[in-house]
């Protein structure tokens, strides 16, 4: 993390308003788009990333004790959710791969779109076939530039056991994908 980043949190710990509405701007967009993947619910994603806001600056969670202001975060904001969804017994498992849709370009070349679609829908199937946790896993580390370690923070896994996952994770991936390459060639 930059030297700008750990000031606002050195600052949003000595209670500076500032340093809270900042990293609240920087902040946001990616915890929002985390606790969608993990509620499916705009509603009460946006609630909890209030919450969590609320909570960081009235000094009721432990902000003293977190090194990295990311990984704390997501890690609060996931807890957070899960309480929420169990609390209204709406924790559902479902299908989140709608979430690792690859940013398409605007060509206007046909072609290039097909292929670019039937790409995706192999990677949503590959990616279905991946149990909750190696999700997890892969959206953190590609989808929110985590390291081992602060995964490791969110996610209160052992690092070893994220890396193995993530490991595993990429070779079922890999499997699944030239699985479909070799069924459509022949």
């Amino acid at each position: 993390m930059d030297n700008s980043k750990n000031n606002l949190w050195t600052d949003l710990k000595k209670g500076k308003r500032s340093a809270l509405l900042k990293i609240y701007e920087q902040s946001y967009a990616d915890l929002y788009n985390y606790g969608m993947r993990i509620s499916h619910n705009d509603d009460l994603t946006r609630d909890c990333i209030h919450d969590l806001f609320t909570n960081l600056w009235s000094g009721s969670s432990k902000i003293n004790e977190a090194k990295e202001p990311k990984p704390y975060m997501f890690r609060m904001l996931r807890w957070m959710i899960i309480d929420a969804l169990k609390h209204d017994s709406l924790f559902v498992e479902k299908s989140d791969t709608e979430l690792y849709d690859p940013i398409l370009s605007g060509e206007d070349d046909i072609i290039v779109h097909e292929i670019l679609e039937e790409n995706k829908n192999k990677l949503k199937a590959a990616i279905d076939g991946l149990s909750n946790r190696q999700k997890e896993i892969i959206y953190l580390k590609f989808y929110s530039g985590l390291t081992y370690e602060e995964i490791s923070q969110v996610t209160a896994m052992k690092n070893q056991s994220i890396r193995n996952l993530f490991s595993k994770a990429l070779k079922e991936l890999r499997k699944s994908i030239s699985l479909v390459m070799l069924l459509a060639v022949s």
